[in-house]
């Protein structure tokens, strides 16, 4: 026979879920409930616009580990301080990681490397770095001061 206590502690945490998704589940119907009443402000305006060729903009989530714009710093002092040497993006990460003091976790580092990627990627395209190779043995350096 199952033991009570974990089958107390499994109902606990059913009704936890359960109860996420139900708000979950209501936020949805209230925002489409909000799109399709702007969708209709849409057709009343440009009825030859079809809403559903608008793409969705992707949310973005900030992490809990940095301000605002501190990402976008801490990537250019890391190529600051390696004096001209091109870095990999992991190897940016890494020291990112370490000078923030945050634990050593793979996924972790992973998370801010593909972040960093996407900051070093627009710095490239505005000439403030140099981007070095193609695919996943990309590097980058700071561009020269002219």
């Amino acid at each position: 026979m199952a033991e009570t206590h974990v089958i107390s502690a499994l109902r606990a945490k059913r009704a936890e879920i359960s109860g996420y998704i139900h708000d979950l589940e209501k936020k949805i119907k209230r925002q489409r409930s909000n799109l399709a009443h702007v969708d209709a402000a849409i057709r009343i305006f440009a009825p030859n616009l079809n809403p559903d060729t608008i793409p969705p903009k992707r949310s973005y989530r900030r992490t809990r580990y940095f301000a605002k714009g501190e990402m976008s710093r801490s990537c250019l002092d890391t190529l600051r301080d390696a004096q001209g040497r091109a870095l990999a993006t992991i190897e940016i990460a890494r020291t990112i990681v370490a000078a923030k003091g945050l634990p050593d976790d793979p996924a972790l580092i992973q998370s801010l490397a593909e972040r960093a990627q996407s900051l070093l990627r627009n710095f490239s395209k505005r000439g403030a770095i140099i981007k070095h190779g193609k695919g996943p043995s990309i590097r980058w350096s700071l561009a020269p001061i002219e």
